[in-house]
């Protein structure tokens, strides 16, 4: 893993539990994903800072209800939460997706991704765009992606 903290308005660190190979909670593995998803986004600029967490089971260790993109692990696939933050107005996420498959899950955050980037207003977080807009459009081009 690359050391580094970015700041300002991009992709800051994920958050990844130790998921199914370590963890005897896990439902999904994490790890190789996380470390995925941290190597393609991480520092990418966005409209306002950008949190992600990767979670292996329901217990949601990585705080992906309270991040901009979350993923938790169940026995059928990954669940896709967007839209969460804490601080003084928090947000708890929504889900967008459930039963994501591995192989579905990268799809599915490039489409997030994107779709953010295209529609958010300057330092606009994740929920507050969500607020703004629906989860329609958004919920339709991560179908479309998978």
């Amino acid at each position: 893993m690359e050391p580094g903290n970015p700041a300002g308005v991009c992709v800051r660190n994920v958050k990844v539990c130790p998921g199914s190979a370590f963890c005897k909670r896990g439902l999904q593995e994490t790890l190789e994903l996380g470390l995925e998803i941290d190597k393609r986004y991480h520092g990418m600029p966005l409209p306002s800072k950008f949190k992600i967490g990767v979670a292996g089971c329901p217990n949601k260790c990585t705080d992906t209800t309270t991040v901009d993109l979350g993923l938790v692990g169940t026995s059928k696939g990954f669940q896709l939460y967007v839209g969460g933050n804490g601080g003084v107005k928090p947000r708890f996420a929504e889900l967008l997706v459930k039963n994501l498959q591995p192989s579905q899950v990268l799809p599915a955050v490039d489409a997030v991704i994107e779709y953010y980037k295209e529609t958010a207003k300057p330092q606009e977080r994740m929920g507050r765009m969500i607020e703004r807009l629906g989860l329609e459009e958004m919920r339709s081009r991560v179908e479309k992606a998978v």
